[in-house]
């Protein structure tokens, strides 16, 4: 009994003492917080700073102020890449300015940015951030400065950073954000600096921009916007610096902008006489403009305005007549309405029957781009059932007709051939390409209008390019020097942001598994778009991606032939082939071959000037700048060790980021040392 009670006793003394003790333990201070996400981050090397916590405020980049709290974190050295959201931000309610400028990091910006109430300049530029911009960051009333310069940004401006109304300088220049340009950004009346260049932005410029009126640096070149230049930007009396070149703006130049002192409109679409006070190279690229001068008609085609004049007299002089032409043109209209309808209801009403056995049968017929009117036997007259005559091209799955639908509008059918619709491979191919284009939404990727599974033909309806591929305009002597160098430095970038989006922006990654010449088609303005999805396959992350090898000969990456393993990285080579393909006006083989089988000093000889398509005169110096760029990039991904090629979104950003400057001339660069690699430093791949 004694025994039982002095056990009692013990547990009992242990218990109090353990919850007293308990009690005791001190709660980690604010200071310990910070410290503790400073050191778990792993971003700085201990043996440069010290291993003691609490004298975190003499460690490199960090700043705290008198009570030991830290206001200022700046870049650390690193030599690898670092994932943002190692740095846990929630702590550092103190923290005044972040500058994490060209520090290598990667992931998205993380949405608790928006926990920092005394944050004033936020510097994320030259990373590898990508995603989209957190819309958390109107959680910083004080914020001031925000730069996002050359990253990998998508989507939209957040209408949510019209919040920030002490922001003075806004910087998201060199990503790839779209969308139009929100209104809410009108309402920051302290901005000094407003920087959208470089992006995919679309839509008008926002009205009225008269609020910005502190406004000295406006760049939103070069994008896509359109409409017409809001007079009032040359209200702006602060206004130093305007650039809105290489956009789709129409209408004529304000004669208020003569007043704002380095204004860039050139390459837009804009009209009307040349503005005093703004200098023909400002306005270059824009073929409606007009001038008097002789010498800056020829140099910058520009128009004469006594032309343009008459012209404008013919309209005045004709408006009457067209008047009364559409008048009657109406009354006609109204008439052949009527007899219309009566048409569509006739139609309708046999289409209707004769639906049940074509479900029956097991066909399938789509059209969602053009009214439902079309059938499956107005494409089969258009061509005349598919007629050599209307083929323009022929490939592994199938041939292609140019087809002009009863509504006027011109298609692509890509038909396969007859011999395949009876095997099931085909048919998968077939499905797998409908599935894979339905779902694609990009200005670089052909458009799919529709498709028909029939039980005598298979074919899909696309976008109808003018110009055919890009194999066949190189090997056309008139059309390939048609195709000047700016063209084709577009081209190969426009491809790039093709792969990127597939490989990236995709709900589920997609490899093409066919890029080549062959499948890159140019439209009327000599734009690209990437087509032919037949073998294209989605990449699923948890499995191997084994497949059989499927491609084109002489674009396919070599580790195909041994591993069969599909990543984007086969994308990469493929892309690498088209790019040198492009700038050589030919199919690289030999040359590959060639400095694959020579000594490095046989090779030293040959620049890459002297393999460039001689067919087109040598180029200038800011475009030979470009082509030494793409050069570069294309070694980069024809390594054959597939770890070692960068990806797309490394390729875009290459693109859309300035270039270190070259210590040696461009015009001597040799192709060994392309093919060494030797410059991809310049590149920061």
């Amino acid at each position: 009994m004694q025994f039982f009670v002095s056990n009692i006793f013990e547990t009992t003394f242990l218990v109090v003492c353990s919850m007293v003790m308990g009690l005791a333990l001190p709660r980690p201070s604010h200071l310990q917080l910070e410290a503790n996400a400073i050191i778990q981050s792993g971003w700085w090397n201990h043996s440069d700073g010290f291993d003691d916590s609490h004298s975190i405020c003499s460690w490199r980049s960090i700043i705290c102020n008198s009570a030991g709290s830290i206001v200022e974190i700046k870049c650390p050295s690193h030599e690898t890449m670092t994932l943002f959201a190692t740095l846990n931000l929630s702590v550092f309610k103190n923290l005044e300015r972040l500058e994490f400028d060209g520090c290598l990091l990667e992931g998205t910006i993380p949405p608790e940015i928006g926990t920092l109430p005394k944050l004033t300049y936020l510097f994320l530029f030259n990373n590898y951030l990508y995603g989209e911009i957190p819309p958390s960051l109107d959680n910083l009333p004080k914020l001031t400065d925000l730069d996002l310069l050359n990253n990998i940004l998508s989507g939209e401006i957040p209408t949510a950073l019209g919040n920030l109304i002490q922001l003075e300088s806004l910087i998201i220049s060199g990503n790839n954000i779209q969308g139009s340009i929100p209104r809410e950004l009108l309402l920051l009346k302290n901005l000094i600096i407003l920087d959208l260049s470089k992006n995919q932005i679309n839509g008008t410029l926002p009205i009225p921009l008269t609020n910005l009126t502190k406004l000295k640096i406006l760049d939103i070149s070069p994008n896509y916007i359109s409409g017409e230049i809001p007079p009032e930007l040359g209200q702006l009396s602060f206004l130093q610096n305007l650039d809105l070149s290489n956009n789709y703006l129409t209408g004529t130049v304000p004669p208020a902008l003569q007043y704002v002192a380095g204004v860039k409109l050139s390459f837009n679409h804009l009209t009307g006489p040349v503005s005093q006070g703004l200098t023909e190279a400002e306005l270059e690229g824009n073929e409606g403009l007009c001038s008097e001068y002789l010498y800056f008609q020829n140099r910058y085609h520009f128009q004469p305005c006594s032309a343009l004049d008459n012209t404008r007299d013919n309209k005045v002089k004709h408006s009457l007549v067209i008047f009364f032409a559409i008048l009657i043109f109406l009354i006609i209209a109204l008439l052949l309405l009527l007899l219309y309808l009566r048409h569509i209801r006739f139609r309708n009403n046999n289409k209707l029957r004769k639906t049940t056995p074509t479900t029956k049968n097991g066909d399938l017929f789509c059209i969602w781009k053009y009214d439902g009117s079309i059938a499956y036997e107005d494409i089969i007259s258009a061509t005349e059932d598919f007629d050599m005559k209307y083929c323009i091209g022929i490939g592994a799955h199938g041939s292609v007709y140019r087809a002009q639908l009863p509504s006027a509008n011109i298609v692509a059918l890509k038909k396969l051939h007859g011999f395949e619709t009876a095997v099931s491979t085909s048919d998968e191919s077939f499905r797998n390409e409908v599935k894979v284009l339905s779902e694609i939404k990009h200005r670089h990727i052909v458009k799919l209008y529709g498709y028909c599974l029939h039980r005598r033909n298979m074919f899909l309806i696309y976008e109808y390019m003018e110009n055919g591929s890009l194999f066949s305009v190189l090997y056309n002597d008139m059309e390939a020097m048609e195709l000047d160098w700016r063209k084709r430095v577009n081209i190969v970038k426009g491809t790039a942001h093709a792969l990127l989006y597939l490989h990236n922006d995709c709900p589920a990654p997609i490899v093409h598994r066919d890029v080549s010449t062959s499948n890159v088609l140019l439209n009327s303005k000599w734009e690209p778009s990437v087509g032919d999805f037949g073998t294209a396959r989605l990449l699923n992350l948890d499995s191997s991606n084994r497949t059989i090898v499927a491609g084109t000969i002489g674009y396919i990456a070599p580790e195909l032939a041994y591993t069969m393993v599909v990543s984007e990285k086969c994308d990469v080579y493929s892309f690498g082939m088209v790019t040198l393909e492009t700038l050589v006006g030919k199919h690289p083989k030999e040359i590959l071959s060639s400095l694959q089988s020579t000594s490095s000093y046989d090779g030293i000889g040959i620049t890459l000037c002297d393999v460039l398509d001689q067919r087109l005169p040598q180029p200038t110096f800011s475009v030979l700048l470009d082509i030494v760029r793409l050069s570069i990039v294309a070694f980069a991904c024809l390594n054959l060790n597939p770890s070692s090629r960068p990806t797309m979104k490394c390729v875009s950003q290459c693109f859309l980021s300035e270039l270190t400057p070259i210590n040696i001339p461009l015009r001597e660069i040799s192709l060994q040392q392309l093919m060494s690699q030797e410059l991809m430093h310049y590149l920061k791949l």
